[in-house]
């Protein structure tokens, strides 16, 4: 459960800063947004859990809230954080905000898939069985 509500924290702070505008009305963008440091706070006790599907939740939920300026100080922590974490993750979705987080910060993301969506060379396809 913990796992499932840190992901669902990091879902909507990934919403609400994908893009200057983000998806939705500008009105719940901007206070999602304006949430962004109390997801941060809710994370950072599991950024280290020995549970790894909460700490691979945590990290996401924590990274995508340092585009806040008063967050943003934490990049450097999170830089090994994140490549130690979610880009080691099996989790298609976690390898790619890694990538999209480290180039975003300036680090080096190393190999990383360009997208959220498995395509037939991760084993996806629209023929039956899926």
């Amino acid at each position: 459960m913990r796992a499932a509500l840190l992901q669902w924290l990091g879902d909507l702070a990934y919403d609400a800063t994908y893009d200057e505008d983000g998806p939705g009305e500008p009105d719940d963008v901007a206070a999602v947004r304006a949430i962004l440091p109390l997801i941060y706070e809710a994370a950072r006790p599991y950024l280290f859990d020995a549970d790894l599907l909460i700490r691979e939740a945590a990290v996401h939920a924590a990274a995508t809230t340092l585009v806040v300026p008063e967050l943003a100080v934490h990049i450097p922590e999170f830089v090994p954080l994140v490549r130690s974490t979610l880009s080691t993750s099996e989790y298609r979705g976690y390898r790619y905000l890694a990538k999209r987080c480290l180039v975003t910060w300036g680090a080096e993301p190393g190999p990383l898939p360009d997208s959220l969506i498995s395509g037939p060379e991760d084993g996806y396809s629209d023929d039956p069985p899926f």
